[in-house]
């Protein structure tokens, strides 16, 4: 072969790995994911980090979304009661419940804004959650029973809290049970069983607490 003809060669065979090259396909891409957002754990346990929702509004379950709003608002409640728990209640253990209570519901509050928020929805305006009539929710108190608390004191104080907060735990509970069998979302089923778990607890903690005063 002469030099003429394997200078042609070599520059076919060069070009035909250049187009080789550029005809491949590249690598398929991971599905972007949304920014992680803090779930809390339970009181004492280590918080947990998970994506946010899609925030493409035909992905998202509506189950889903009125579970995270529904339960901002339930948790706003017993935030309130037991607020007035900590300046009121004359028993300590009582007083103790619901500063546990504020403590682990407050940052859930949180997550759940943050879930909506990420998945394009519009959460619930919580500034005056107290003053409307929420009573079709599971476990929520009336506003005659919100206004019977906040005016009560003494032990009279601490039986109708706890009288009223088993029912509203009781509520979570059952919204969290239809939230893991309707919901789709693993990341908000995890949370609804953080807080039926964490709830039922203090159930029990209440109940035991009814018997002492």
């Amino acid at each position: 072969m002469t030099f003429s003809a394997r200078t042609c060669w070599i520059a076919v065979l060069l070009a035909a790995a250049t187009l080789t090259g550029c005809s491949s396909d590249p690598k398929p891409q991971a599905a972007p994911t949304g920014p992680p957002v803090i779930v809390p754990g339970t009181p004492g346990g280590p918080n947990k980090t998970v994506t946010a929702l899609p925030s493409t509004a035909q992905t998202v379950d509506p189950d889903d979304v009125a579970f995270l709003s529904d339960m901002m608002i339930h948790h706003t409640q017993a935030l309130q009661m037991a607020e007035w728990a900590r300046t009121t209640a004359s028993n300590a253990r009582v007083k103790a419940l619901a500063d546990r209570i504020r403590v682990g519901q407050k940052p859930e509050i949180e997550s759940m804004r943050q879930l909506l928020v990420k998945a394009g929805q519009t959460p619930p305006d919580l500034e005056h959650v107290q003053h409307m009539d929420h009573s079709k929710m599971p476990g929520m108190a009336t506003r005659a029973e919100l206004t019977t608390l906040q005016q009560a004191r003494g032990k009279a104080f601490d039986e109708l809290f706890l009288t009223l907060m088993i029912k509203h735990h009781e509520g979570a509970v059952t919204m969290s049970a239809e939230q893991l069998e309707n919901g789709s979302d693993i990341r908000i089923g995890e949370l609804a069983q953080e807080v039926s778990v964490t709830q039922t607890k203090e159930i029990s903690t209440m109940k035991a607490l009814q018997k002492e005063l």
